[in-house]
């Protein structure tokens, strides 16, 4: 299989984040070892749930990206093509 070689470009708008004011608690060693479990069991269902819906989202927003060259030049319009 060949691969399509993609050329950069411009930037994308960041998307809007959240930004959590969280103050976290002290933990313990153990506590902490199992906060971190927990989340990633978390993580893992919650991508093996919603896993198609996430990759036709990232297809579809890939199919969005204008490819274009920004300094390629392009034929006049009024150029005959044959």
């Amino acid at each position: 299989m060949t691969r399509k070689k993609m050329t950069p470009t411009a930037r994308r708008n960041h998307r809007a984040t959240v930004n959590l004011e969280i103050e976290l608690p002290v933990l313990s060693d153990e506590a902490a070892a199992a906060m971190a479990d927990v989340l990633v069991q978390l993580y893992h269902r919650f991508e093996a749930t919603y896993y198609a819906q996430i990759l036709s989202h990232h297809a579809d927003r890939a199919l969005s990206i204008d490819l274009t060259c920004p300094g390629r030049s392009k034929p006049h319009p009024s150029a005959e093509l044959f």
